[in-house]
């Protein structure tokens, strides 16, 4: 995948460019807007609705529209991500100009794999960004940065709120989806599950994706939990959805997919 990270209003916000789609850090986007309460948002009726539905009718698993990354070393990767189609439903809730900039970055990085910069003090902001990463990286001084994206971090942890003991499953190295599988055989994960349903390896069920009776036993998959608020209640509760384990990746691999 491809970081590209652009600039709003003085804010960093970082798109991740996959095969055909386009992943949006809502971490970078609570930053930029303190004053709105971003995971009441995203726990909405009308957002958590929405996701429903598109898994059923598009074939999506909720475990690929909606990603916690938490730990490891590589900061650009941490955070709460969510897919073009759920960011751009989120963002329309913060403001119209920021998620009419959002739409068109978007559209940029798909048409074009990478988005042109809006104006002459976002391309200095830009340019004197990756200056200053390429002289912090030769100094070494990154320990400094570090402790910045912790204080950074500790504010906004009300707006993306989690169970802690799900934090393993999330970050789990040794699970894929089925959108990073797909992305591997250089196709889109709907075209992927849709070609192990025919191939009667999964089936479609209540919103998620199982195994059918002759591969379920073979430790092929795993489930990964994902957190959410019960926007009736206000009590936090988690979900599940399949993920496949390395043995499974394997499997799919192996079995010519094109």
């Amino acid at each position: 995948m491809n970081n590209q990270v652009y600039n709003y209003k003085g804010n960093n916000i970082t798109f991740q460019l996959g095969n055909g789609d386009v992943m949006v850090n809502l971490t970078d986007v609570a930053k930029a807007f303190p004053e709105k309460n971003l995971s009441q948002i995203i726990n909405s009726l009308e957002i958590q609705e929405y996701i429903r539905r598109l898994t059923e009718l598009k074939n999506y698993s909720s475990a690929d529209l909606l990603i916690v990354r938490k730990g490891g070393n590589n900061l650009s990767k941490q955070g709460t991500w969510a897919h073009q189609k759920v960011a751009l439903r989120v963002v329309q809730k913060l403001s119209p100009d920021f998620a009419i900039w959002v739409d068109e970055k978007i559209e940029e990085l798909l048409r074009n794999g990478v988005a042109t910069i809006s104006n002459e003090d976002e391309a200095i902001y830009n340019a004197m960004n990756i200056l200053q990463k390429r002289l912090e990286a030769s100094k070494q001084n990154i320990q400094m940065l570090e402790s910045k994206v912790e204080l950074q971090e500790e504010k906004i942890k009300y707006l993306v709120p989690k169970a802690q003991y799900t934090d393993d499953v999330l970050q789990s190295t040794s699970t894929f989806t089925t959108t990073q599988i797909a992305k591997d055989l250089g196709m889109s994960a709907q075209a992927l599950n849709q070609k192990l349903k025919d191939m009667k390896i999964q089936f479609f069920q209540s919103g998620q994706w199982f195994l059918t009776h002759r591969y379920q036993d073979k430790g092929y998959t795993d489930m990964r939990i994902t957190p959410y608020f019960d926007t009736k209640t206000g009590e936090p509760k988690t979900s599940q959805s399949m993920v496949w384990t390395e043995k499974g990746r394997q499997f799919i691999t192996g079995l010519g997919i094109k």
